[in-house]
């Protein structure tokens, strides 16, 4: 058996990830880009046990991880960064730093890569506090604008 036949081939191949997970993780380091895919939408049903799995991988997931947090896919950087690095420990997640900063200054995922990185204690406190002051205003501005929009076009 290659270790092209344990893939999963559907969103409900619970059988083939279920090998996958007894292999173990050294086993799965060859196919963590395909394990990765089917976390492109967290509803499919083998979404939940591959990043189960994934999380007890260890140092071979940073290369995959820091490839997906640099893609253009928000939605999959959203459902990795829930439910991989925000599982992952500190110290892997210090190795995403310059990812999560990233992410931090952008509007898509820039809370909850804050959130990571803060639990994770990646910055120093100046850092952190100016990260934070940055956003405050920045929301509340975004606020303010949200709200002038309604007032402008409510009825009256």
């Amino acid at each position: 058996m290659s270790i092209s036949d344990l893939y999963p081939r559907s969103s409900h191949d619970h059988e083939r990830v279920l090998a996958v997970i007894a292999a173990g993780p050294k086993a799965a380091e060859p196919m963590l880009e395909v394990l990765f895919m089917w976390l492109q939408d967290i509803n499919y049903p083998i979404a939940m046990p591959i990043a189960d799995f994934l999380i007890t991988v260890g140092d071979p997931l940073i290369p995959h991880i820091k490839k997906i947090l640099r893609s253009n896919d928000d939605m999959w950087i959203y459902w990795v960064l829930q439910y991989v690095v925000e599982r992952l420990s500190p110290e892997h997640i210090h190795a995403l730093k310059p990812e999560l900063h990233q992410l931090a200054t952008m509007a898509e995922n820039d809370i909850v890569a804050t959130r990571i990185g803060a639990s994770a204690g990646i910055w120093e406190q100046k850092t952190m506090d100016w990260m934070l002051d940055n956003k405050i205003r920045a929301y509340e501005e975004f606020l303010l604008e949200l709200k002038a929009l309604k007032t402008r076009n409510s009825p009256e």
